[in-house]
């Protein structure tokens, strides 16, 4: 063996290793996010609920003891992940609707208590044109 295949066999060996860090540090961050807030421990019976898998592989995945994590068990961690983000960004969703209509019966309430005040005259004075300039900076050429 030539001085030059030790070196590659070096590095990929080194190569092999960092992926092996990677994917414990993306299952023990996954375990984390899936877990939510609060104590370890709860954490880990959340994430073993959501990830559907035995809480003692949760805990050896948070604390980065399994060496090669199957490959079976990352795919359930990883789905479990991307059930948690499109369940959140529904939430996310579902609660900026609720606030854009509490902002409407708001702005109709305010509209019913002073018309002067809140007319739609003044709201197009209040509110800034879309590309940030304001009617008055688009009348006077700016």
């Amino acid at each position: 063996m030539t001085e030059k295949q030790g070196r590659d066999r070096e590095i990929s060996r080194r190569e092999r290793e960092m992926r092996v860090e990677l994917i414990q540090l993306e299952m023990a961050s996954a375990v984390r996010v899936l877990g939510g807030e609060g104590p370890a421990l709860v954490q880990n019976n959340v994430a073993a609920r959501a990830a559907r898998l035995p809480v003692t592989v949760i805990e050896r995945l948070r604390w980065k003891k399994i060496k090669r994590v199957p490959a079976d068990i990352a795919d359930r961690i990883r789905e479990a992940l991307e059930r948690h983000n499109e369940e959140t960004l529904s939430r996310a969703k579902h609660e900026a609707f609720i606030a854009e209509q509490r902002a409407a019966i708001l702005s109709a309430r305010l509209m019913e208590i002073d018309p002067d005040f809140y007319g739609p005259e003044i709201d197009r004075l209040r509110k800034p044109a879309i590309g940030g300039r304001s009617d008055h900076d688009l009348r006077c050429g700016e």
